[in-house]
């Protein structure tokens, strides 16, 4: 299904909840939007009890923005009654940042409907010509997301098959803050640049790029 095209809006980009860093992540002992943990003391050592899941809405800063080749992987778990949840890529979180990537994931249909994937951006309040596609997620499923970086855009990875790809609007490197909302349970959030040993995601053909 070839992706879409809906008018621009003039609706401003939104203001998100604030996010503080906290005593302890100053620290390192858990940083804003890890998983809930029990921390246990034992001598100098510390371990930690993790949690399966991560607060949703999810918050995390991304102080050295996004290069060519780096990528963003979340997993989770789509609730049975899900409406969709969206994530995205953004300069700051205050009202009027500018958002180089919003991906939509939406629920129109029956149960077993598939959802539908809204891709747009974000410039000074303004947005921009969505994009939409039909994806193979359903609710009541597990899900990987995955959003490489590439000179020309941003390739989509839905379960290790390629999706889409939206081209840039905006320069990836001045992203500074990524943000995750929506009816899920969210089990992992990796960055490349946390994971400097692990090669850029490989997927199947699936769907042609736009």
């Amino acid at each position: 299904m070839a992706p879409g095209q809906t008018g621009p809006s003039n609706l401003g980009c939104p203001l998100s909840q604030p996010w503080v860093a906290t005593l302890s992540s100053i620290k390192g002992d858990r940083r804003p939007g890890e998983p809930r943990s029990a921390w246990q003391q034992k001598g100098s050592a510390k371990m930690a009890l993790i949690f399966d899941t991560l607060e949703i809405p999810y918050y995390r800063g991304s102080p050295w923005g996004l290069d060519s080749e780096s990528w963003v992987m979340v997993e989770g778990f789509i609730l049975q009654h899900s409406q969709g949840f969206h994530l995205d890529l953004a300069y700051g979180q205050f009202h009027g940042a500018s958002i180089p990537l919003r991906f939509k994931l939406i629920f129109e249909g029956g149960p077993s409907s598939p959802a539908t994937a809204s891709l747009n951006s974000c410039t000074d309040g303004r947005w921009g010509d969505e994009s939409k596609i039909q994806t193979h997620l359903r609710q009541g499923q597990r899900f990987k997301v995955q959003v490489i970086v590439t000179s020309k855009g941003y390739k989509i990875l839905e379960n290790d098959t390629f999706l889409v790809e939206f081209g840039h609007r905006l320069s990836p490197k001045k992203i500074r803050f990524f943000e995750m909302h929506g009816d899920i349970r969210l089990q992992n959030v990796a960055f490349s640049r946390e994971n400097r040993t692990l090669a850029v995601p490989t997927y199947s053909a699936g769907q042609q790029a736009c």
